[in-house]
Parts: structure tokens; C-alpha cells; sequence
């Protein structure tokens, strides 16, 4: 069975298909077939590197691991492996993503959705870049690790921790001290990295910063109150979103203030010192920068926006949403968010690289910007900003893999890692878009079918409901005997919807759907129906309605 068949069970407007999700031992696994010993032969390898793609490889698979990739003329095939001929097709390492939330607006721990579609759509491996729910991510990070979830490996995070004026379920210490104690906590708790956000204020983000590394833990940045030179002198990790939530460049800004850079950001001259200045601080200071393009998109009236199998995938509540945004986005249209400034997202990413900046990448899921499909649109906003193909697939992987510390183990395709692949459909070095068709991913060796299906095979997207497995309930212990869903019909190769059935993206940034195709979800992710924090026995926020972005 498909895993994302399995995701799309449940999605039945009634109760009892809801009830019958609860139910542990009623589905097949979505592994796709349990051969240890597995060979890929004759595919186009895109090995992580950053090394241009190479054709006709034969990948072997054993034990979990790659132990063997060369041509496909002089690598041997074990007798006993388990053979998949495949040409005209591309063999990625997993995606590593860096900015891969378990939570979207609403929606504070999508334990069910998110680990589901990650997985499906190639990624394998996640740092969340903050949490809002961090007891329920933690433990689902432990599930997914155990084999009970199927899922990337999680990277979990604390609660955002943020200042005067932030979000208010927000973690808000009122000195040093306290972030001191936040932070040991949270790593107490498994928590890997700390989120630092918006109002943070310099005194409190530095402590948070010292106190992470000495327990080894890190630090990323959504800053507006610290500048990315600010925070970079001060030891951060990484900084998410780059250009677009940069205050570098506010003239006058006061220290700790966090104030609106779209001015600043629409007469900044991009071969002028300033720019080249601040790449050079985050250079020197080896700071990440963290690749959002997806969630960036979003801004601009002039940019494709959600595509038909996006749209297909979305509760009616999350729809309605898109429209009203999709409205305002055509009456704004003479606002900040114009080409000129995509153009300088775009350019500032490719600089920062060229002056030998580590990025990395993740979609900052909300929005449309859904799980997997965010890191997938990544891919094609990379090479649109001027990156080949294996540039933007090193970026997407082995980077990532560099910054967790895990390099050894995943991020690229060589004998002796672990085997986190992804078969692709098509050439992705003359077709992008082809990194929305995988057929196959492995994780440790596993190989889990990703095969989407058609409305007519999930039976119908439903609407909210109390009943969903994943709705309201803050303990993941409790819910994942609702991880494994019911039952649903047989669903033919017929009836997953060809890639020349969609609208192009251009076309849907009119809010139309295409009727016939559909990639339906568990709509625990979708609802957008009001919630209260929870607080955790330290009065710690455990959830929090977020912006998607700046």
C-alpha cells in the first residue's frame, strides 16, 4: 500500500471511517516491499555533492546501507538482490530539510500529516526550526525513531522563545537567567535545537545562544529585532529566511527593536557594499543561512501560488482561506511584494554561496506551503535563482546533513551511508519538476511506495471534524494507535492523476483548482479552527498560532 494511499484514508466526512483509523492492526504497511539486498540499475545519479549528475548508475543497497554505486556496465548485481531496471529515472540522496515544521497555523502538532507527507515527497530527514507543541514533537520524534511512525528522522526543537511585543503563547524570559534555565530544560526534555524569534531581545538571545552550545544544542534565528550581523557576532547557528527578514539595512534602527525592513529592502542596491558587507560578516562568522523560498513565494501578487495538487489536498477551511488570500494578494498588487524584490531573494541566496556561505533549505510550512511540497518547490525556486541542478540538490541534502553533524551517516550517495534515496521520476536535470514525481524513497534501506491516488480512491475530502486522529489531543503516546488508518478502496495506476493533468502554477495563482486531480491528506493539517495554548509544568507555551513567515 502507498504511503501516501495511507495518508489519504481517514479523510472520509464521517465518523466511522474516523473511528476506524483509530483502529492499530486495520492497515497494511506502506512499505513497498521488505527485499534487504535491493539494486537500481541504469538510473541518472545525482549524488549530493554537488558533482554533475551521471547517467547509467547502478546503486546496491544492503542492510540499510549503499554498499556499492558505479556504472551499471562494470558494478555487479548481487543473484539474490532485488532488481528495479530504471531507466529514465533520477536517484537523489533524501532530503534533509532545515525548516520543516510539525505544526501549521492552527494546527499545533500535525503527529499524523506531516511525517506521512514529508516521507512521501523525499524527504528523510528534518530539523523543525521551532515547535509548537515541543513535548508532542519530541515524542513523535522518539515514535518515528522506534518504527511506529512512518517518517524523516526528527531533529525536534524547544518552544519559540521570543520578547516584549511577540507572539503571546511565545516563551518571553525576563532575564538571562531564566533563558538559562529554558534552555536546559528543553535539552533536558530531547530538544535539539532552540528557535529564537522576532522580538528577541540581544541580552536574552545571547544567553540562549551560550547556554545551547555548552549543553550541544543550536541555535536558529527568525530575527527582526537582532540584525543577521548582530546575531551572527553572536554565535547563532543559522538564519532563516534570508533577505526577506533581514532589518540590516533599516537606517537608524535602535538595538532590540524590531521593525518593518520592506522599505529598506526595495531601494537596497544589491552589487553595493552593504549587501556584500553582510555576506562577508555571516561568511567570516559561519553562519547557515536557511533557503525559505517556498513560504516567500507566497508574498508576491506577481508569483505562481498553490497548484492543483496542493488545492486538492486542502480542507474546505484551508481553501477558503487561500481565496481570501489569493484577493488580497491581486488588490495589493502595487505593494512591497514586487519582482524586483524577488529577484533580490533570489540573488542574495546565489551571493552568499558564492562567498562561500553554507545554505541549506526547508519550506517553512503554512499557507498552501504544505509538508514535502514546500521542499519540493525548493528545488525549482533554487534553480531559478541560478543554481544547477546538483548545486541545489547539495544544498537540499549534504548541507543539511553538514549542519545536524550527520554527514557521515546520510546527504549524499556513496558506499558505506545509510541508503536515504529517492527515485525520481524523469530526468531532473533537464525537468526540475520532476522532483514532485518520486516513485520510490528509502529510508535506511526501507523503500516506501509514495504513489499518490485519486479523489475517487480516498472516497472524498472531509470536512473538520472532532473526530479526526490527530485533533486536539496534546499527548502523542495516546495517538499513535490512530497512526495507522483504516482500510480504503484498491487504487490503480489509472487513477493517479498524470503530471500533464495539472493546471501550471501560474494558472492556479487565480485560486482555480483542477476537478480532477487530487492529493488528499489527513485534514488534522488542514483545520483552522481557533485553540488555546497549553502550558507545560514549567508554564512553558506548548503550542502557539504562528505567522508562516515575516
Amino acid at each position: 500500500m502507498s504511503l501516501l494511499l495511507a495518508v489519504c484514508v481517514g479523510l472520509r466526512g464521517n465518523a466511522h471511517a474516523a473511528s476506524a483509523a483509530n483502529e492499530p492492526s486495520a492497515d497494511p504497511s506502506p512499505i513497498a516491499f521488505g527485499h534487504p539486498l535491493v539494486a537500481l540499475v541504469g538510473v541518472l545519479l545525482i549524488d549530493g555533492t554537488g558533482r554533475q549528475a551521471v547517467p547509467d548508475q547502478t546503486v546496491v543497497i544492503g542492510d540499510g546501507r549503499i554498499i556499492a554505486v558505479g556504472d551499471s556496465a562494470t558494478t555487479p548485481v548481487p543473484a539474490s538482490a532485488h532488481r528495479l531496471d530504471l531507466p529514465g529515472h533520477t536517484v537523489i540522496p533524501g532530503i534533509v530539510g532545515m525548516h520543516n515544521h510539525t505544526h501549521m497555523p492552527g494546527v499545533p502538532l500535525m503527529a499524523y500529516t506531516a511525517p506521512r507527507l514529508y516521507l512521501a515527497s523525499g524527504v528523510t530527514t528534518i530539523a523543525t526550526a521551532g515547535s509548537a507543541d515541543a513535548d508532542g514533537e519530541i515524542a513523535l520524534a522518539a515514535a518515528v525513531a522506534a518504527g511506529t511512525v512512518p517518517g524523516p528522522r526528527i531533529f525536534p526543537s524547544a518552544p519559540y522563545l521570543t520578547g516584549p511585543g511577540g507572539n503571546a503563547p511565545m516563551f518571553k524570559p525576563s532575564s538571562p537567567e531564566e533563558t538559562r534555565a529554558f534552555v536546559s530544560e528543553w535539552a533536558g526534555r530531547g530538544a535539539t535545537w532552540i528557535k529564537l524569534y522576532r522580538h528577541v531581545q540581544p541580552e536574552i538571545a545571547a544567553a540562549a545562544i551560550d547556554q545551547a552550545h555548552a549543553l550541544g544544542l543550536k541555535v536558529a534565528g527568525h530575527v527582526c529585532s537582532l540584525t543577521f550581523a548582530e546575531a551572527a557576532r553572536m554565535g547563532i547557528d543559522s538564519l532563516e529566511h534570508g533577505l526577506l527578514a533581514a532589518t540590516d539595512f533599516v537606517e537608524d534602527k535602535r538595538p532590540g527593536d524590531c521593525v518593518s525592513n520592506r522599505a529598506s529592502l526595495s531601494g537596497l542596491e544589491m552589487d553595493g557594499d552593504e549587501v556584500a558587507g553582510l555576506i562577508a560578516v555571516l561568511v567570516r562568522e559561519k553562519v547557515t543561512l536557511t533557503s525559505t523560498l517556498a513560504i516567500g513565494e507566497t508574498h508576491f501578487p506577481h508569483r505562481p501560488q498553490a497548484d492543483g495538487r496542493t488545492l486538492a489536498a486542502m480542507s474546505p477551511e484551508l481553501i477558503d482561506a487561500y481565496r481570501a488570500r489569493q484577493a488580497h494578494l491581486r488588490e495589493s498588487h502595487d505593494g512591497p511584494y514586487q519582482p524586483a524584490l524577488f529577484s533580490k531573494m533570489l540573488a542574495f541566496e546565489k551571493m552568499f554561496v558564492a562567498a562561500g556561505g553554507r545554505l541549506v533549505a526547508g519550506p517553512d510550512t503554512g499557507r498552501h506551503v504544505l509538508p514535502g511540497f514546500g521542499d519540493q518547490r525548493n528545488l525549482e525556486l533554487l534553480v531559478e535563482a541560478g543554481f544547477d541542478v546538483p548545486g541545489a540538490i547539495r544544498i537540499m541534502t549534504a548541507n543539511g546533513a553538514e549542519v545536524l553533524g550527520i554527514a557521515d551517516q546520510v546527504g549524499t550517495v556513496q558506499p558505506g551511508l545509510q541508503a536515504d534515496l529517492v527515485i525520481l521520476a524523469g530526468d531532473l536535470v533537464h525537468e526540475p519538476a520532476a522532483i514532485e514525481r518520486p516513485t520510490l524513497v528509502f529510508k535506511r534501506g526501507t523503500a516506501f511506495d509514495p504513489a499518490p491516488c485519486s479523489i475517487g480512491c480516498a472516497g472524498g475530502l472531509a470536512g473538520a471534524s472532532a473526530s479526526r486522529p490527530d485533533r486536539g489531543s496534546p499527548t502523542l503516546p495516546k495517538r499513535q494507535q490512530s497512526l495507522r488508518p483504516a482500510p480504503a478502496p484498491a487504487c490503480s495506476q489509472s487513477q493517479a492523476f498524470p503530471p500533464e493533468s495539472r493546471q501550471s502554477k501560474m494558472e492556479l495563482a487565480a485560486g482555480e483548482a483542477h476537478p480532477a486531480t487530487v492529493l488528499p491528506v489527513q485534514n488534522e493539517l488542514l483545520s483552522l479552527t481557533a485553540w488555546m495554548p497549553r502550558p507545560t509544568a514549567s508554564g512553558t507555551p506548548a503550542m502557539t498560532r504562528l505567522p508562516s513567515m515575516v
